[in-house]
């Protein structure tokens, strides 16, 4: 049976596993209702990078995995593709399913990953969530899965992937290298692939202001260069919420449209 098709099985067996949750502390007796403590547990807006060294790969290098939560819809990258799907929550009951997945090889190491990943969240029975901290558990309370709270937020330097312009998702045009950077100060600058840019951005929660923007007046050397810079300087004035999983941040409009999409 090829690759493609193993994986394809792999995420069937996973169509609609359910993970029972227990949470460590604040839980009532068995059977009985959650204690105030327990049902202020919320899922949804949290984010969570898998410790991948303790898998037992050996060495991982830069292959990253994690598990975000939205209000209805989980989702996260295996350490080769991304996932998601819906969740519900029950009490101390959390039921994924079914999820679907990108089905791309990546290689040794992030396959192997990804296989640790697949075949830990189909044995999960309970959690545990304590400080920054969940452990996901099978049904005689072996840690399978430890994450940690992806706390490491907007700042810092950023490389753009793809702007929204032109009605239009874009690579970036080649031999040219836009980014930003965001300041603890409240800052953003950066590079428009020609001219280096500046301003100011507010940020609370997953909700981004960004502008307005000053750049310098450098020509850019092609025309696709120049209508990069225009978009991208737009785009980035459009954004209104953020989403951060690992080394990806996407920038999205009031439209909910992918206006830029950044990596580290």
């Amino acid at each position: 049976m090829s690759s493609f098709a193993l994986r394809l099985l792999r995420w069937s067996a996973l169509g609609g596993f359910a993970v029972c949750a227990a949470v460590a502390a604040g839980c009532g007796d068995d059977g009985g209702t959650p204690t105030a403590s327990a049902r202020q547990m919320q899922l949804p807006g949290t984010e969570w990078a898998l410790d991948v060294s303790a898998l037992g790969v050996g060495d991982v290098g830069s292959v990253h995995s994690w598990i975000t939560f939205e209000r209805d819809q989980a989702g996260g990258n295996d350490g080769c593709n991304t996932f998601s799907g819906a969740y519900e929550v029950d009490g101390r009951k959390l039921t994924f399913g079914p999820l679907a997945g990108t089905n791309k090889l990546c290689g040794s190491p992030a396959d192997e990953v990804a296989g640790k990943v697949l075949a830990g969240l189909a044995k999960v029975r309970s959690y545990e969530a304590a400080g920054d901290t969940l452990r996901m558990q099978d049904g005689s309370g072996k840690t399978l899965l430890t994450y940690r709270a992806d706390q490491a937020g907007v700042e810092g330097r950023w490389t753009v992937l793809s702007v929204l312009y032109d009605e239009a998702i874009r690579s970036v045009v080649a031999d040219t290298e836009p980014t930003a950077d965001f300041s603890a100060d409240g800052t953003i600058s950066g590079s428009t692939g020609c001219n280096e840019f500046h301003g100011p951005y507010t940020l609370q929660g997953r909700k981004i202001d960004i502008g307005p923007l000053s750049a310098t007046r450098k020509a850019c050397p092609t025309k696709d260069a120049s209508d990069q810079e225009a978009g991208y300087l737009a785009a980035l004035e459009s954004a209104v919420r953020i989403e951060q999983a690992g080394p990806q941040l996407t920038l999205f409009n009031a439209k909910g449209q992918m206006a830029v999409t950044l990596g580290r």
